[in-house]
Formats: C-alpha cells, sequence, structure tokens
C-alpha cells in the first residue's frame, strides 16, 4: 500500500478575517490563495510540523496554542485517487499576524498575503474543502 503525504497548515483568524497567502506561479496550485502549509516530515507530529511550516513560509514565530479544526484529503486531480492528508489548525489572534515573505525561509512560496472576511474571500473552485472549512470558521465569528 502506497504511503499517504502528510501535510499541516494554520489558519489565522484575527476577529472576522482569516489570513490567506497566493502562491506564486512555480508552486502546487499557481495563484491560489491559500494558507501557509506544508508537508510533514516522517513521523513529525502535525502541531509542531504546522508551526514549522508556518514560520518557514511566513517567517513569524507560533508561540501560542493552536487548535485542529479540520482534516482535508488531498486527492489526484480527478479527485478519484487520495494522495495526501492535511491537518487544518486554527490559530485565533488578538493582533494581526505579518508575514514577512523577504526574510522568510519558504518565503518565495507565496508572492503575496492578506486577510479576508467571508463577502471578500478570494474566488476559488466550490468544491474547494479548505475555503468551505474557512468559511464555517468565519460563520462563527
Amino acid at each position: 500500500m502506497e504511503n499517504i503525504k502528510r501535510y499541516a497548515g494554520i489558519i489565522v483568524k484575527h476577529k472576522d478575517e482569516v489570513l490567506l497567502c497566493k502562491r506564486n506561479a512555480d508552486n502546487d496550485l499557481p495563484g491560489v490563495w491559500s494558507i501557509p502549509a506544508g508537508r510533514l516530515e516522517d513521523d513529525e507530529n502535525p502541531t509542531l510540523g504546522a508551526k514549522r511550516e508556518f514560520h518557514e513560509e511566513t517567517n513569524v514565530k507560533v508561540k501560542d496554542k493552536i487548535e485542529l479544526c479540520g482534516f482535508i484529503n488531498r486527492t489526484t486531480r480527478d479527485g478519484k485517487k487520495v494522495k495526501g492528508l492535511m491537518y487544518v489548525f486554527l490559530w485565533e489572534v488578538n493582533k494581526k499576524v505579518k508575514p514577512d515573505l523577504e526574510n522568510a525561509i519558504d518565503g518565495d512560496e507565496h508572492t503575496e498575503c492578506g486577510y479576508f472576511g467571508i463577502d471578500n474571500l478570494p474566488e476559488h473552485d466550490e468544491n474547494d474543502k479548505l475555503m468551505s472549512l474557512i468559511k464555517n470558521i468565519l460563520k462563527k465569528s
């Protein structure tokens, strides 16, 4: 049986907005607004991996507690085969987190970042499971 790749990412929520970053043209899902996330290392704890990936992509250290808020199956383009599992965490902050892409180890994975509310989320595929999760989180605000 093929090993399922594991990923982890963090949704940053400030009041009624979430932080999203736009994937660069050379990346998986080019031009798509998403959360800072990446592949977990072998046997890496998902919480620690999510914090590591967030820091590598934004140059922001997550010292606070983050809460697991969902799982997303990453599938092949045709949606027929699961190729990975993403652990999605929620980090609720009192002050907006400002990514520093220029000084982040993997900051070049994104071209820009911004905060979005439920009424101004970037356009996305209606089957996008991450955006559905984000909408549910924002509806609870």
